[in-house]
């Protein structure tokens, strides 16, 4: 009978039936700041009218699920986790994105295999407290005598610190890295902080001279620039395999790409961010065997 009466409207009015909604896109979202991420997600829906339905968590309890195919299919996965989500693309939990956008992307912040892309980066920068002396310190400065009972760092579980500790020995090798570790290790003025607000607020209070942070544009405080090597941990999107709403989920990416995520000339001299999930394991045990916690 509706049907009946909407053709009927057609005929006598000349015009087209009301297009059906959009689907919603189902965004699985491990973001710490995740009002941030809404708005930027209001603006896609502005764009292209294709709503979106966020499911908050944490970047492992969201790839777990996606792995075990439990609970409803995410048809886009954006995880602050490198780590999670190099796992997810190793594990099969993502397909290809198709973008015309994705090939202008600078090739360091994108899977080889098309699977996922670097959303916006996060620089590992060395910081220190107002007015500590030197001004601008390295990391390899940081392992020396000079520094003892002056350094304080955030857990090794904290997953920003094995990308920095992975970086180090894709740069440097395993042993010269460990050596390194084990020599910030020595010259802790705190135990490692299990957050890195913790670690912050030790700074800005002047109990540490010197931490080794991320997000350092969100930090009261003076701040060296991003030692070499340029490490950085990122915010990362990729599309669920077992994707329901597969159209608007590569939508959704290709917006993204063209109008929300970072921009780095394709001449920066960037380490892969796929380094982070390759040598997580290793960076796990090395920072075992050096005693960082």
């Amino acid at each position: 009978m509706n049907r009946m009466v909407a053709l009927l409207g057609v005929l006598l009015l000349g015009c087209s039936p009301a297009e059906p909604p959009h689907t919603p896109v189902v965004v699985y979202a491990a973001v710490e700041d995740g009002e941030r991420l809404a708005v930027m997600l209001e603006k896609f829906t502005d764009a292209t009218e294709i709503p979106v339905d966020i499911r908050s968590g944490t970047a492992v309890e969201h790839v777990d699920a996606m792995i075990a195919k439990i609970g409803d299919p995410a048809d886009v996965v954006i995880a602050d986790d490198l780590v999670e989500i190099w796992r997810a693309a190793d594990r099969g939990a993502l397909r290809p994105i198709r973008s015309a956008a994705l090939g202008r992307h600078h090739e360091s912040l994108r899977d080889p295999d098309l699977l996922w892309f670097v959303h916006e980066i996060r620089p590992i920068a060395v910081a220190r407290k107002a007015n500590a002396s030197p001004r601008m310190v390295g990391l390899e400065e940081l392992g020396s005598p000079a520094f003892e009972n002056r350094l304080c760092l955030s857990s090794s579980a904290l997953v920003d610190n094995r990308v920095l500790i992975a970086n180090l020995i894709e740069r440097h090798g395993e042993q010269q890295a460990e050596r390194l570790v084990r020599r910030w290790i020595r010259n802790l003025a705190e135990p490692p902080f299990a957050d890195e607000a913790s670690l912050r607020a030790a700074i800005r209070s002047g109990a540490c001279d010197y931490g080794i942070v991320g997000n350092p544009h969100t930090v009261f405080g003076d701040w060296d620039k991003v030692p070499a090597p340029r490490a950085y941990a990122a915010t990362a999107v990729g599309i669920g395999r077992h994707a329901v709403n597969s159209d608007a989920a590569q939508a959704l990416a290709d917006w993204m790409l063209r109008n929300a995520s970072v921009r780095i000339p394709s001449y920066a001299a960037l380490p892969n961010a796929s380094i982070a999930g390759w040598r997580d394991e290793e960076a796990r045990l090395l920072a075992e065997r050096a005693g960082y916690r």
